[in-house]
């Protein structure tokens, strides 16, 4: 499975759902996703043949599977026309559904059968740009539906938005106003009707965009987007850079260049920056910048442009993203006379890539020089007190060393004198110490003679007692003990008749059985 891809493809499905407001699932189910991914398919049969993919969804969304395993870069070689739309190893003759194995004269069609040829025709041209008049817009929930005319001889063409991309346009159809649209054709099967299914609208006419730029400008700044209060400063010594531009263009290189030698660690977001299409792809760099752990400053730059080329720029939806962000935002955007919306908008506004650059490694460019000075200081500074202690040092030795050396002298006699009054005064107590260590050494042995011979005492008297009271010395002299039940017999009350008992003698022991009982 092409992990890539499949990232590619959740992203878009992510998008696409947002746009329809639905649910990513209603799209493309997971399992399609994830199959797309593994097999990557070339052809109409091969895409439709995925579980979850029919007619529909492939006139519906084909295009765009195909652009993006195509842009995947994974070695099919794909190649595309002038507008980047991907045709020979994906769209082919063979993938249409009618039966190859006759001509398209000798083929007899159904009306649903022909249309999805008509269909499948169209969507292989790919998305096409065209001018014309609003004659009519109807904005439904989802979807806003409006007319193209043409100025000349009236021809009108019906076209639909879904209103995720309308907004994204940032323009307010209204009957009479010129656009060009950026739309893929198709005919609507239920009712046979051609309409241009459209991603994008732009306003015609440089007058047209200046007037809208200045419209969308004016409402910007009264709701305080391009305030200085709300704009974050770059931080000091910043270290992680996110780079948001083409990697065609020549800014990337000025920027790359100017950024100078301080360890930054850049991490790089591709994008087109050209017309106003790059919206989508901006809109996603943005997105993907936010995601990203431990940026310190994000760069957003490409080189200079008309008013047309940097529509992207003058975006709406756009500048509103990039208020979303948690970082300060460093815009340079090459502009002719009119600053770009997004540029007002960032924290930091500089008309060249260059001078982005310059900006983002100022503090560290000001650290460096007060390094240097720094440095210097140090060094000066070292220079005269090593100078000054030089000079004291000469005179010390020449003036001071005698006048030091007898103080040296006094002050160790001094010390002398102390240690051997320290040392009689240290011999006189030890010697006391051990006159009294002798004294006590016979004072306890005195006493320990004494304890040991009135325990002697004790133990004799402890033994005779024993003697005297041992119950052996009674049964020597004659007398016995009985026992019954293991109880000594006291009382004759204590048997009965034919009792067994056992008498205990000083030689041994006896057991007889009760035969007669008399009472005193």
């Amino acid at each position: 499975m092409n992990i890539n891809i499949l990232k590619k493809l959740k992203q878009w499905r992510d998008e696409t759902a947002k746009k329809e407001g639905v649910e990513n699932y209603r799209v493309i189910p997971n399992s399609a996703i994830e199959e797309i991914a593994r097999l990557l398919p070339r052809s109409k049969e091969e895409l439709t043949n995925i579980k979850g993919i029919k007619d529909k969804k492939f006139y519906k969304y084909g295009r765009d599977i195909f652009d993006i395993i195509g842009d995947s870069k994974d070695g099919l070689g794909n190649s595309r026309d002038a507008s980047g739309n991907i045709f020979s190893k994906f769209l082919s003759d063979n993938s249409v559904s009618a039966d190859r194995s006759t001509t398209d004269q000798e083929k007899i069609y159904s009306v649903s059968n022909y249309l999805d040829f008509l269909n499948e025709k169209l969507f292989m041209s790919g998305r096409i740009r065209i001018r014309g008049e609003i004659t009519s817009v109807d904005i439904r929930e989802k979807v806003v539906y409006f007319s193209l005319k043409d100025a000349k001889d009236e021809s009108v063409i019906n076209c639909l938005i879904f209103k995720y991309n309308y907004k994204i346009s940032g323009i307010s159809l209204e009957p009479g106003a010129e656009v060009v649209i950026t739309s893929i054709p198709e005919i609507y099967k239920p009712m046979g009707r051609l309409s241009l299914k459209t991603s994008l609208i732009e306003i015609a006419g440089e007058g047209t965009l200046k007037r809208s730029y200045d419209e969308l400008k004016a409402k910007l700044e009264k709701e305080g987007f391009f305030a200085p209060e709300r704009k974050k400063p770059i931080p000091k010594l910043p270290e992680t850079i996110g780079l948001i531009t083409s990697n065609q263009g020549a800014a990337i290189g000025d920027f790359m260049t100017n950024i100078g030698n301080y360890g930054f660690k850049i991490k790089f977001i591709n994008t087109s920056v050209e017309g106003k299409q790059a919206i989508f792809d901006l809109l996603n760099a943005i997105r993907t910048a936010r995601k990203m752990d431990n940026i310190d400053v994000l760069a957003i730059v490409r080189g200079g442009g008309s008013l047309e080329s940097l529509q992207a720029f003058n975006n709406e939806v756009l500048v509103r993203e990039l208020l979303t962000l948690d970082v300060p935002v460093v815009c340079g955007v090459g502009h002719e006379k009119d600053i770009s919306l997004v540029s007002l908008a960032s924290d930091v506004s500089v008309s060249t890539p260059t001078a982005a650059a310059f900006a983002i490694r100022e503090s560290w460019d000001d650290a460096m020089r007060e390094f240097e000075y720094a440095k210097d200081t140090i060094m000066n500074s070292y220079g005269k007190i090593l100078f000054e202690n030089k000079y004291n040092f000469e005179n010390n030795i020449r003036y001071g060393i005698r006048g030091g050396l007898d103080k040296i002298v006094v002050t160790f006699m001094g010390i002398i004198s102390a240690i051997r009054s320290c040392e009689q005064k240290i011999s006189s107590a030890i010697s006391l110490k051990k006159e009294r260590m002798d004294s006590l050494g016979k004072d306890i042995i005195n006493e320990y003679e004494k304890v040991l011979r009135r325990s002697d005492e004790m133990i004799r008297a402890a033994e005779s007692a024993v003697a005297s009271n041992d119950p052996k010395r009674q049964l020597r002299l004659g007398y016995s003990i009985s026992y019954a039940g293991g109880k000594i017999l006291r009382s004759v009350k204590d048997v009965s008749k034919n009792d067994i008992i056992r008498t205990r003698l000083s030689d041994g022991t006896i057991d007889s059985t009760i035969k007669d009982i008399t009472n005193d």
